[in-house]
């Protein structure tokens, strides 16, 4: 049986480590980057590795840049936002990835905390992005958040009530792989026909531009030449120079971005969108506002904001560090 002294010292120890920064990690398929977090901001310069291949072998690493910041720093923590399904509860990846091989399965915060003596939290990188803005921009007035990464794929987190809402079985936010079309035009990496992503996320606006191309010549587009190498950032420096190929298929990026935000508006009336990720620079939000409006029912659509990300791509790294240090919040709460 604890004594009082020791329940004491543990609701002590919680205070202070409220009061200490977070170790943030976000770790995707080809980098894992890490920085302090405190109050919803970088406390450091972000640390960047490139990602191992293999689960032990990114536990090493983890492992690793977590006694690095250690050395010179007192953490209350670790929050880990990485690609796949998360059951929140365990901390362990359950859904697989195809940019982590061999990842699906990993117990990640039982194997962390018990090398590091730390609280460690693990999360979906869409989720913990989806969180970061949401505490980040002041939002907590709102009922509903959809938060939007479009990337090289498309991903999704939910904020209900101020609670990010994992589902049954911790898929929700899911939203990349929303079918938005019916003839089996494009097989998504997921192994699904016409998922969302593979319109509206970076390899998708390169697919409808060489879809537009076949069959021009390089008098007609100059990236016409080279139609079947295009890259996003091709297709989005010829719209800007004024190539009108590359132009229609940036106008239909826009339509494809939107059918998806029409389906989640239709199905969850948000207050707002929140859209963030490398491809989210590149979105003319006034018009994606306009698209939104047409297309959305009054009641859904007329009072619906679409916010640009207000933490660009460190998004997921606070928000998996911001989870960590509210929960230690919320367990000294609950102890009061």
């Amino acid at each position: 049986m604890s004594s009082s002294g020791d329940l004491e010292g543990r609701s002590l120890d919680s205070v202070l480590k409220t009061k200490m920064p977070a170790l943030g990690i976000d770790l995707g398929g080809t980098k894992l980057k890490a920085a302090l977090v405190c109050d919803q901001k970088l406390m450091s310069e972000p640390k960047r590795i490139p990602t191992p291949r293999g689960a032990d072998k990114i536990i090493d690493a983890l492992l690793q840049i977590i006694a690095e910041f250690r050395k010179d720093h007192l953490i209350a923590g670790v929050g880990i936002a990485t690609a796949g399904i998360v059951d929140f509860s365990t901390g362990q990846v359950i859904g697989s990835t195809g940019n982590l091989p061999g990842w699906e399965g990993t117990r990640v915060k039982a194997l962390i905390e018990g090398r590091t003596m730390l609280p460690v939290v693990v999360e979906n990188d869409a989720n913990a992005a989806a969180y970061g803005e949401f505490r980040a921009a002041g939002l907590e007035n709102k009922s509903c958040i959809v938060a939007i990464t479009v990337g090289t794929g498309i991903g999704g987190g939910i904020i209900l009530n101020g609670k990010l809402h994992r589902g049954a079985h911790w898929a929700a936010g899911e939203v990349g792989h929303l079918r938005i079309a019916l003839d089996n035009r494009r097989l998504c990496t997921c192994g699904l026909w016409d998922c969302w992503e593979s319109f509206a996320a970076g390899r998708g606006l390169v697919m409808t531009c060489q879809e537009i191309l076949a069959g021009m010549t390089a008098g007609q587009s100059p990236i016409a030449q080279h139609a079947d190498q295009l890259t996003t950032d091709e297709v989005v420096e010829a719209a800007f120079a004024g190539d009108i190929i590359a132009g229609r298929a940036m106008s239909m990026w826009h339509e494809h971005l939107c059918a998806g935000l029409v389906t989640l508006a239709h199905t969850l009336d948000p207050d707002c969108f929140v859209v963030s990720g490398g491809m989210s620079e590149f979105i003319d939000f006034g018009l994606l506002r306009e698209l939104l409006s047409d297309r959305c029912l009054p009641r859904a659509g007329e009072k619906l904001e679409i916010h640009q990300s207000v933490l660009g791509m460190d998004s997921g790294l606070i928000g998996a560090a911001q989870l960590l240090l509210d929960s230690l919040v919320s367990s000294v709460g609950s102890r009061a």
